[in-house]
Formats: structure tokens, C-alpha cells, sequence
């Protein structure tokens, strides 16, 4: 049983024992990089091995030779305690020790087995056997129970601004709250945070660092533990260089943040690979995926937005900001002096690759653009040359937008498909790839995941007004939801636009993708993102929730089957508590937080905790404030 309350897993074989089999074990929140485990069980069925394994392997693999793999291990006695120790590490590089203690207490017919455990990292050198020894000697002074007090402790202070409560949808509120749980116990709260596709609870793509981490992961932790946020950010910071040299070695100026990120920050994107059948595809992504870096820019300003901190304080990130617009000054290209492209890319819909002007990175590329200027006063005030060329550029790169129909196209030739609508040929979700076929799904409508419906999810500001709901009954049939990532923005969408009801099916779909292993591949590692979709779609869709430069919005819009959301976040570093039901939003606060409740764009302040009814204004929907 995983308590995600106190972040402690218990197990239990009873099976005919008199005495059962009983242990529970938990990753230290309140000490990072320390793990205790008890067990207990009767005399006879119970004996503990080492603490620690320390035997290297017979025979080092091939890959391990290449690495030039480096393994030391040993014992030493420490405060009348045996220690074992074991450092990995790969010459001139990273590192880990690990180190750990056992005690074995034994009764008439009763035996019980302490272990504790401590592992110390570092990204530049192979560690001391102390760095480890030093904090497990710290962890086993005080002892088992101190250790999971102190625990139980942090876990309650961190559900404290991250908890959710649905009244109305236990199952919701479970799946909201398990995804809580691994988005807050994968990411660490300094130095810098690599969050993989598959967090820390798998292999699957070798912990390699996507778009998913960037606008998935980031905006759940910059809202519930800011500085997991931060270091994640801090991440893109220190390769920031690399992604200079990518963009220098193609000529180009700026960053080209790489599809793929690993330790250097290089692209490590496979240039193959194998599909369900066996057969050998190529992976274009790696090439041609490029949106990745005005997400990382998207990132950054919303982390900023968040925490209310000044842009200008924080030079790593601004950089982040600026880098990228450099780069698709010089991506782009000019058609004559009038209008600006993007050639050959891949949108977040990988079943069509290598199209031109897809929607979705040009309306990233054009936002990115537009918020460098800003930062350069390039809107508000003077500027500089260079701002005034990026939003020369901003007004100039297409997006496909037709405001006859209200649609953005896709990408430029995407009218002209084969209108095949997958609801039609499957049931949705699926690899539309595997029934369809490569081919023929590169020659029709069929998408795998939010394109164009994803730019209205990050940058709804920069979109055409009342555009969404054209959009999302044009694509929506079309998608396939072939990527984890995908039920839980369209369920987010649904919301927003006013169907809460339709979208819970979508958002009952992102919830149990691991919990049912509905893609066959949780054994691989949790879908971190998917889980991160789920939270976006209860506090960005059914919530309304929005922060812009530190001030709070709302608009829900729940499901009939729920009477009260209650989510718990952090704004502009303030404790926010929000209750929102059918018609009414009441925000507690622990200090005056600025809020403009839909249609106002003013903000206004006031006590700790206060209260807005829906209503209308002629044939107007609004907030309007209520005595408390």
C-alpha cells in the first residue's frame, strides 16, 4: 500500500504465517538522499542479507568499458556500526556513493531488520565513500522512528500549499492527488533538476529530458513547490551554452535547445528505432523537432509569472527569453520583405514530419519574439534595433490563421489531406500508426496529439479571440490521442470552453493511463507529463485558473456531477487556497494577493480571504465580490 498522505510504501504476506511478513520503507523528504526500511516477520521466516550490495559485477559489459566505468567498495566500522560503502562513477565524470547501516533485533519467535541507507551525487566527479557515510552516520544517530517522524512531518508541510479535494469525484480527486505524489517526489529542490520523460520510476528513453518536462512538469511545481520549479529551469541555465554551439554549428545565431537533452545538453536523439511490429523507422525528431526551445522561453516566463519575481534579478533566465528569439531571427525565412516562414519542422503531431509552417512553433516562435522585445523594451518604451527586428519579424511569420472560419491550419497543405476522421476508423486512444499505417497517415487529417489546440492551451493571450471552440470541434475528431500527453490538454480545453461535462472523459482517460497501463508501457516508467496533464486540466481547464506578472484569475467551469474543487498553490510566494463551486470562488490567502476576476483586467486587493458570485451584466457573464 502506497500512503502518498506520508510518502511511506507498506507490504504484507500473511499467507498461513502466524506471524506475517510485514515492512515498510520510505525515501527521506526532510533529509534528500536518505532511505530507511523496516521489516518484520517470525525468527524462522526472516534473515537479512548485506545491507548493501557490494560485489561488482564478474565481468564489466561492453558499454561499461566504453564508459570507462569505475567501481570501488568496502567496510568500515563507524560508532561501533558496520558500514558498507560503494561508489559508481565514470572517469571524468559523475558520480555516486552509497552507504548503509543494518541492525537486526531478535525476540523469542520475533526478528526485526533496520536498514538505513544514504546516497550522495555529483555531476563533476566521482564522490568520497564519506559523502555518504557523513549524512548516513547524521540519519542513524537519531534513528528509525525520528527518521520517519521527521518524514511524515515534510511530506505534510509539502501537501500543505500542493493538496487537491474534489467533492463529488473520489476517484478524480484520488487520481489528481497520485499524481501530486510523483510530480512532487521526482524533482529535487536544488542545484538543478533533469527531469526525465519517465521521472525516476523508470528506464524507459534512459531518463532523457523532453519538451515534457518544460510545459508540462514545470507550471504543476512553479504553482505547488516553486523551487523544484526553479531548478528545473536551472537545468536549461547550465546547457545553455551547449545550445548556443548547436545553433552556431547551423549557421544560425541564438540557442537551438536540442530534442533530446542528456548530461552535455548535445541532442541525443536516436536516429532510429523500432516500432510494436519490430520494423526499423527512422526518428526525424531529433533534426526537426525544434518548438522545444520557445517552449524552454515559455517555461521560464511562466515560472516568473508564478513567483512574481523581477525578470531583470534573474539573468539566466531572461537568457533563456532572448537566446531563443535570436535563434529564430535567423530560423526564419523572408518571403520577399512582406511575410516570414519556418520550413521543414515537426509540430507536437508527429505523424507529419518535415511540414512547413506549422502552427503551432510559429505561434511559439512569434510569442517568444514579442516577449523578448517586451524584456528589451522593445512594446512599452524605446527599445533596441534588435527588439524593433523581432517584432518586425513577430508580425510577419504566418500562422495559418483564417478569420472566415476562425481555423488555424495545421500546417500549411493541411486542408488538402485526406479528411479521415479517427473516431470514424478506431477507438480512440490509439497509435494510429500500427491499424492505419505509416503512410497513410502521413497522407490524411489524422493527428496524434494537441497541435494546434496546444498553442491555445499555452499562450491562449496570443491566440485569435473566440477561436477556440472552432478549433477544438475541428480537431478534435481528428486526433488520436496517440501520445499520453494528449487527453489531459483537451480535456483542459473542453473545459474552458464551457463543456466541463464532455471533458471529464478525456480527463478520466489522462488519469488512468498508469493506473490502468492503458498504452502497455507503465512498466517503463510513470508518464510524469501525462500526470502533469492531469493537474492542468483540473486547475487551468475545470478552475479557470490564469497568473499573469503575479495576478491571480478564475473562471471554473465544473462538472455537474462536482460541487467544490479546493485546490492549494502557491502565488507570488503567498499560500493560496481556492474553493470553487458551480457559481461561487472563494480564494484565501495569506497575505493581499492581487486578483481580476473575469471580465476585469484591473486588479484589486483586499482582506485574507474573499468571495465572488457569478452573475450577469446585460447579456454579459462576470464575477462580481460578496461580502465574505
Amino acid at each position: 500500500m502506497l500512503d502518498l498522505r506520508t510518502g511511506v510504501l507498506w507490504r504484507a504476506d500473511d499467507t498461513g504465517s502466524r506471524l506475517p511478513l510485514r515492512s515498510l520503507r520510505f525515501v527521506s523528504e526532510a533529509r534528500p538522499g536518505v532511505a530507511a526500511l523496516r521489516c518484520e516477520a517470525g525468527s524462522s521466516s526472516l534473515s537479512a542479507s548485506a545491507p548493501l550490495q557490494t560485489r561488482p559485477p564478474e565481468r564489466a559489459s561492453a558499454a561499461d568499458e566504453k564508459r570507462q566505468l569505475i567501481v570501488k567498495h568496502g567496510h568500515r566500522q563507524v560508532a561501533g556500526q558496520e558500514v558498507s560503502w560503494r561508489t559508481v562513477g565514470v572517469a571524468g565524470g559523475a558520480g555516486i556513493a552509497a552507504a548503509a547501516v543494518q541492525r537486526q533485533l531478535d525476540g523469542p519467535v520475533h526478528r526485526v531488520v533496520e536498514r538505513i541507507a544514504s546516497f550522495a551525487w555529483d555531476e563533476h566527479r566521482v564522490p568520497d565513500p564519506e559523502d555518504a557515510i557523513g549524512p548516513l552516520q547524521a540519519a542513524s544517530r537519531i534513528g528509525f522512528d525520528r527518521l520517519l517522524a521527521e518524514h511524515r512531518a515534510a511530506w505534510a508541510e509539502r501537501w500543505s500549499t500542493a493538496s487537491v479535494t474534489i467533492h463529488g469525484d473520489p476517484d478524480a480527486e484520488f487520481a489528481v492527488r497520485l499524481a501530486l505524489f510523483h510530480l512532487l517526489g521526482s524533482v529535487p529542490s536544488t542545484r538543478e533538476a533533469a527531469v526525465g520523460a519517465r521521472g525516476v520510476s523508470g528506464e524507459a528513453y534512459g531518463g532523457h529530458v523532453f519538451w515534457d518536462s518544460d510545459v508540462f512538469v514545470l507550471p504543476v511545481l512553479a504553482a505547488v513547490h516553486p523551487p523544484a520549479a526553479r531548478a528545473m529551469l536551472e537545468y536549461r541555465i547550465r546547457r545553455l551554452r551547449t545550445a548556443q554551439a548547436e545553433a552556431r554549428q547551423l549557421g544560425l545565431r541564438g540557442a537551438r535547445f536540442p530534442w533530446e537533452s542528456a548530461t552535455t545538453g548535445s541532442d541525443v536523439t536516436p536516429r532510429s528505432g523500432r516500432n510494436s511490429r519490430g520494423e526499423v523507422v527512422p526518428i526525424l525528431t531529433g533534426i526537426y523537432e525544434e518548438h522545444v526551445t520557445a517552449d524552454i522561453a515559455w517555461a521560464a516566463l511562466h515560472y516568473l509569472d508564478w513567483t512574481n519575481d523581477p525578470v531583470g534579478s534573474d539573468v539566466g533566465l531572461r537568457d533563456l527569453v532572448l537566446e531563443g528569439a535570436r535563434y529564430w531571427t535567423t530560423r526564419c525565412r523572408w518571403n520577399g520583405e512582406s511575410r516570414a516562414h519556418l520550413d521543414s519542422v515537426i509540430g507536437p503531431d508527429e505523424y507529419h514530419e518535415r511540414v512547413d509552417d506549422n502552427a503551432f512553433t510559429n505561434l511559439m516562435a512569434k510569442w517568444n519574439l514579442r516577449q523578448a522585445a517586451e524584456l528589451e523594451g522593445g512594446v512599452s518604451g524605446a527599445g533596441t534595433a534588435e527588439a524593433g527586428e523581432w517584432l518586425r519579424l513577430a508580425d510577419a511569420l504566418v500562422d495559418g490563421y483564417d478569420p472566415a472560419t476562425g481555423l488555424y491550419e495545421q500546417f500549411r497543405g493541411f486542408y488538402e489531406l485526406d479528411p479521415l476522421v479517427i473516431s470514424a476508423e478506431s477507438t480512440v486512444p490509439v497509435a494510429a500508426d500500427l491499424p492505419l499505417g505509416r503512410e497513410r497517415v502521413q497522407r490524411s487529417q489524422v493527428i496524434k496529439q494537441a497541435d494546434v489546440l496546444m498553442a491555445h492551451h499555452l499562450i491562449p493571450e496570443a491566440m485569435a479571440a473566440g477561436s477556440l471552440v472552432a478549433n477544438l470541434d475541428f480537431y478534435l475528431p481528428r486526433t488520436a490521442h496517440g501520445s499520453s500527453l494528449s487527453p489531459g490538454i483537451h480535456a483542459a480545453l473542453q473545459a474552458r470552453a464551457g463543456r466541463p461535462d464532455e471533458a471529464l472523459t478525456l480527463f478520466g482517460l489522462a488519469c488512468r493511463i498508469d493506473l490502468d497501463d492503458l498504452t502497455g508501457s507503465t512498466a517503463g516508467g510513470l508518464h510524469l507529463a501525462a500526470m502533469a496533464s492531469v493537474w492542468h486540466a483540473l486547475v487551468f481547464g475545470f478552475c479557470g485558473v490564469r497568473v499573469r506578472g503575479g495576478v491571480l484569475s478564475c473562471d471554473p467551469k465544473l462538472p455537474q456531477t462536482w460541487n467544490e474543487v479546493e485546490v492549494r498553490m502557491q502565488v507570488g510566494g503567498c499560500p493560496v487556497v481556492l474553493r470553487a463551486r458551480h457559481d461561487e470562488v472563494e480564494i484565501s490567502t495569506e497575505g493581499q494577493l492581487p486578483i481580476a476576476m473575469p471580465p476585469a483586467e484591473c486588479p484589486t486587493f483586499g482582506g485574507r480571504t474573499r468571495r465572488f458570485r457569478h452573475g450577469m451584466s446585460g447579456d454579459e457573464p462576470h464575477w462580481v465580490e460578496v461580502p465574505s
